[in-house]
């Protein structure tokens, strides 16, 4: 019988891309009416991809040594504009803080994930274990008040190692109280989520958003859409 259900965040239970979209439009529309100079959508298209950190590898060097994600953030945006060709760097804390408040406000679950995350919990430990750096996890936890609905919260960026590494999922293990055969993980990433279930002995459930699977990592078992991922929980009343 399982006890526990170990949760991804982002794009699990959290519609983190459309927050995202709503906060990107903000930011576009900021920073045009900041400066006539702006592309609003180009910056805002460079912003994203800074933020997840797809660089190239000068761009790598020049970014990844900076260890403080909210000045990283604002140096991210001051090299965007100038490369936009605008002398504004003072623009930087306006439109990082325009992005992170509307994102914070868009922030939240899935339909139904709520109401299900209190049902579960009357059967099963919850443990999130969620990637990413306490500058944009924390507030995505405070945004949904998701304190209120799981046992536990394990945030990568405050831990010695991220998901797929085999500790964070040892840690979840322990604060569960169970063994790897009494869990069952749930994410939206191959690599991160699916794999690290994998190599942990853990039953990996992959939400795959439509997309195909790739590589050579292979979850236990799949669907496509968080309310399929609801209802495939819930049918597992009694094993």
């Amino acid at each position: 019988m399982y006890k526990a259900l170990l949760l991804d965040l982002d794009e699990t239970l959290c519609d983190t891309t459309g927050a995202n979209n709503l906060a990107l439009q903000a930011m576009a529309e900021r920073a045009a009416a900041l400066h006539t100079g702006i592309d609003g959508e180009v910056f805002s298209r460079q912003y994203l991809t800074g933020i997840y950190r797809d660089f190239t590898p000068e761009q790598a060097a020049y970014f990844l040594p900076i260890n403080d994600e909210g000045a990283f953030r604002l140096l991210l945006i001051e090299t965007i504009l100038a490369g936009l060709g605008v002398d504004a760097p003072y623009h930087a804390e306006t439109l990082q803080q325009c992005f992170d408040d509307t994102r914070n406000q868009c922030f939240g679950f899935f339909d139904g994930v709520a109401d299900k995350l209190q049902q579960w919990r009357q059967h099963y430990q919850l443990v999130v274990i969620t990637n990413g750096p306490e500058f944009s996890q924390l507030a995505k936890v405070a945004a949904v008040q998701l304190h209120d609905y799981v046992d536990h919260i394990i945030i990568g960026g405050q831990e010695p190692e991220q998901k797929p590494a085999a500790s964070i999922f040892s840690k979840a293990l322990t604060l569960a109280n169970c063994l790897p055969s009494e869990a069952i993980h749930i994410g939206d990433s191959l690599t991160a989520d699916i794999a690290g279930a994998n190599n942990s002995g853990i039953r990996s459930l992959w939400i795959s958003h439509g997309n195909q699977r790739t590589g050579d990592v292979v979850p236990t078992d799949t669907v496509a859409t968080p309310q399929q991922f609801m209802a495939f929980i819930d049918g597992l009343a009694g094993q």
